[in-house]
């Protein structure tokens, strides 16, 4: 099946919610803030990346394969998100994982285990390495020897422009929405670590010429790397899908103040924004991605780069396996006293 004239597979991808956060603008001294619920997906507990599956898979599937090979972090909400489309289509997921041998069996990683995806582990933190693409290469090479067909993925370099289609689609589906509501948005935060995600979105308000600053918060990577990787998946997927519209160099804005002791460790800026946002909307935000966006978010409200009456959107990436992944981390933050006494009649 073709979507935006590339080939494209259904994977349930229900209208996900935009909701506004009353609460939590309230917390925040003004601004309207609101989610784009992209969390609820659907397929391997929702997130993002399913949107970019669509027509990664899609492709892969076009071409015959029958094994997809990819890499990221261990505790990858991509990985998971992948390991369970996979098999929903009946592909074999082959993981090249950036992690000690040694990493405990939780969060994400306990999910695309539990998939039984196929897991070799990579001795660099490098997102970009080129070792990593090389023994993707030769194991993919290694299965057409058997007979095989792979399928390969690399978000940050040669997938990114076919995965920022998905977020074409994802946004144009929160334009309508906004404007179903008469909303229009001044600012957008969106965590960033291949940066897929938000080259799609800044492609599609381009094309529906919506002004909204769109910040991009990194997880990872320095953010002149980032922005520049970014523009170039615009570029590309305008090309691919035939858009004329294009996106400014100077509006692709990443910040990477907010990535904190390192990629996939809390900061304390993160796990106050996890907290905050729970019991202010019970919404369920990540220490690791969302998290940091949302500190960001909440920051920029706090010194005034975001005014009074604004309206921001949030988008809520998914990533709540990696919550739990964290818990000791949180258990620092909450005060004990209030599990005391609270069945006393």
């Amino acid at each position: 099946m073709d979507h935006l004239g590339q080939p494209w597979v259904d994977l349930g991808i229900p209208t996900t919610p935009l909701e506004e956060a009353p609460h939590l603008s309230s917390a925040l001294g003004g601004p309207r803030v609101f989610f784009k619920r992209d969390d609820l997906t659907g397929v391997g507990l929702g997130g993002n990346k399913l949107r970019k599956l669509e027509y990664l898979l899609g492709d892969a599937l076009s071409r015959g394969a029958d094994t997809v090979i990819t890499t990221a972090a261990v505790q990858s909400n991509f990985l998971r998100i992948t390991a369970a489309a996979c098999r929903r289509l009946g592909l074999t997921p082959v993981f090249f994982v950036r992690a000690k041998a040694s990493e405990e069996l939780t969060g994400n990683a306990l999910c695309y285990q539990l998939a039984g995806a196929e897991v070799h582990m990579v001795n660099t933190a490098d997102p970009y390495s080129e070792s990593t693409i090389q023994a993707m290469k030769e194991y993919g090479a290694d299965l057409e020897r058997r007979g095989r067909t792979p399928y390969l993925i690399h978000l940050g370099t040669f997938s990114g422009p076919l995965a920022t289609v998905g977020y074409i689609d994802g946004t144009r589906e929160l334009i309508a929405q906004a404007r179903s509501r008469q909303v229009v948005f001044d600012h957008a935060f969106v965590a960033v670590g291949s940066g897929g995600t938000m080259a799609g979105m800044l492609l599609a308000l381009a094309d529906a010429q919506v002004p909204c600053t769109v910040t991009g918060v990194s997880v990872c990577e320095p953010a002149h790397k980032l922005a520049g990787n970014i523009y170039d998946f615009t570029e590309r997927a305008a090309q691919l899908v035939g858009l004329k519209a294009r996106v400014p160099r100077h509006s692709v804005r990443v910040i990477d103040s907010f990535i904190g002791p390192g990629h996939g460790i809390p900061s304390p800026e993160s796990l106050e924004a996890v907290r905050m946002v729970a019991r202010a909307e019970g919404i369920f935000l990540d220490p690791i991605y969302t998290g940091k966006a949302m500190a960001a978010l909440i920051s920029a409200v706090r010194n005034g780069e975001i005014q009074h009456g604004a309206n921001v959107l949030f988008m809520h990436t998914g990533g709540v396996p990696n919550l739990f992944r964290h818990a000791e981390a949180f258990g620092r933050t909450i005060d004990r006293s209030e599990f005391d006494g609270s069945d006393r009649g």
